[in-house]
C-alpha cells in the first residue's frame, strides 16, 4: 500500500482501508460553514410513509385530491421528515457525535413538496467543553435546509456532543481512528 494519507481513510491492514466520517470536537470552530452533499430528493412515498408512521393524519400530507383545494395545490412534506433530512444530511460532518444534546430553535420557512431536492448547510455558532462528559465537547450549529436555488426552507439550531480526538476508545472499530 502507498504512504499516501487520506484524512477520511485509515489503514486497517496492508490491503484494507477503512473510511471514517466526521470531525473531532477539536476540529470545529465558531464561524465555520459546511455545505453538506449530496442532497436528497424527497419522494411523496417517503412523505406518506412518515405521515402514517408518525400517526399524522393531516390530509395535506397524503391526500392529493384534498391538497389540490388548498393554497399549496399538492401534498406537503411532513415537518418531522423535513427535520430528519436536515439532521441526516450533515451526518458526514457530525459523524463523530455521541448524541444530540438539544434543539434551540426550529423554523419552517417555506413548504416542502414531494419531488423537491434539499441540501443542507451548517454554520458553527459555538464550541465548549462538556463538564458531565469529558470524552466529548459541545458543538452548537445552525443547520439551514436549502433548495437548489439557495432559498432557505428551514433552519434548525441544535447542539451536538462530539467526541474529542483520542477519547473514543469505547467506540466500534468502524468509527475510525
Amino acid at each position: 500500500m502507498s504512504d499516501t494519507t487520506f484524512a477520511a481513510f485509515h489503514p486497517v491492514s496492508d490491503t484494507c482501508i477503512r473510511e471514517a466520517m466526521g470531525l473531532w470536537f477539536e476540529q470545529f470552530a465558531p464561524g465555520q460553514v459546511f455545505d453538506h452533499r449530496p442532497g436528497i430528493t424527497v419522494s411523496q412515498t417517503a412523505n406518506a410513509n412518515e405521515a402514517l408512521a408518525s400517526l399524522n393524519q393531516a390530509m395535506i400530507h397524503f391526500d392529493h385530491h384534498y391538497a389540490e383545494a388548498t393554497e399549496f395545490g399538492v401534498p406537503l412534506v411532513v415537518s418531522t421528515l423535513t427535520l430528519q433530512y436536515a439532521i441526516g444530511l450533515g451526518w458526514k460532518t457530525f459523524g463523530r457525535r455521541r448524541r444530540i444534546l438539544g434543539f434551540s430553535s426550529i423554523r419552517l420557512i417555506a413548504p416542502v413538496r414531494g419531488g423537491d431536492t434539499l441540501y443542507a448547510r451548517s454554520r458553527i455558532i459555538a464550541t465548549a467543553p462538556l463538564a458531565d462528559d469529558p470524552d466529548c465537547g459541545a458543538v452548537e450549529a445552525v443547520i439551514a435546509l436549502l433548495r437548489p436555488d439557495g432559498a432557505t426552507i428551514a433552519d434548525i439550531g441544535c447542539t451536538f456532543a462530539i467526541y474529542r480526538h483520542g477519547t473514543a476508545s469505547g467506540l466500534p472499530a468502524s468509527f475510525g481512528a
